[in-house]
């Protein structure tokens, strides 16, 4: 063999000949770090289930625990959606929601044929996750204020969605501004009653917004606000800004679209 093969080899590990039927002797080194890996993962198992619980989940099942976790990771779920994703069963589910509710940890609110359930700010601190919820108008706003934005921000027309937006120098906010690409301003009210329905309608009487959507709970208070903005005599300009739907149909609206 000429000097070049022998140099050529001499760059390669070989390991010396054994018979296949024989298992091959572990290096020390191998062996030590394979000890090392399993002792890693050991300890951080351990860690895990050592990492102690806030207070308040003491005395909760497991099984509204596994549901609060759920919530939390998938704020926008409908109930039927979560009961699917958890692989428990029905009367288990209700009995964990029921829990939650008692325990304030969650909050059941519906629109039309759907139902979501609410985390409240005790369960994002038993968890140790910042809570989303902007103004404390009420909890049940602040979630549907980011349920809206959840839906509007799929919408393909759209190249933005903010929510809390203050209004110039009135310190009056909106609720959710929507940006289209073409750079039109809409501009989105969560309405959960038929309450300060012409105070947030006239507060947009200066402004620039292409459109005002009043965004209802369900079709009925639709309704509801659309003639009460009809007869209080707004002014015509305003008026014909003003415009109405519900979350059901924006829910439709982005399914049909394939968006979520």
């Amino acid at each position: 063999m000429s000097d070049k093969n022998e140099n050529t080899l001499a760059q390669f590990l070989i390991k010396p000949w054994h018979p296949l039927t024989e298992i091959p002797e572990r290096s020390e080194s191998n062996s030590a770090k394979s000890t090392t890996i399993v002792k890693a993962r050991a300890d951080t198992d351990k860690s895990a289930i050592d990492q102690p619980l806030h207070p308040s989940l003491h005395r909760v099942s497991s099984v509204l625990k596994k549901l609060l976790w759920d919530i939390l990771v998938y704020q926008y779920s409908s109930v039927s959606v979560r009961i699917r994703r958890l692989g428990v069963s029905c009367s288990a589910f209700e009995n964990a929601k029921h829990e939650g509710c008692e325990k304030g940890f969650i909050i059941e609110s519906s629109n039309g044929q759907t139902t979501y359930l609410i985390p409240t700010e005790k369960t994002f601190e038993v968890f140790g996750m910042p809570c989303p919820y902007k103004r404390n108008v009420s909890i049940d706003h602040s979630f549907r204020v980011g349920l809206g934005c959840f839906l509007l921000d799929k919408d393909p027309r759209y190249k933005s969605v903010q929510p809390e937006v203050k209004l110039g120098s009135s310190g009056s906010t909106s609720d959710i501004v929507t940006i289209a690409h073409d750079g039109t301003r809409e501009a989105w009210e969560v309405t959960l009653s038929t309450t300060n329905i012409l105070s947030n309608a006239t507060k947009y009487e200066n402004t620039a917004f292409a459109k005002i959507v009043f965004l209802c709970r369900d079709y009925k208070l639709k309704e509801a606000v659309k003639a009460c903005c009809r007869e209080s005599g707004l002014n015509p300009d305003l008026l014909a800004r003003l415009e109405y739907t519900h979350f059901s149909a924006l829910l439709r609206r982005q399914r049909k679209l394939s968006l979520y």
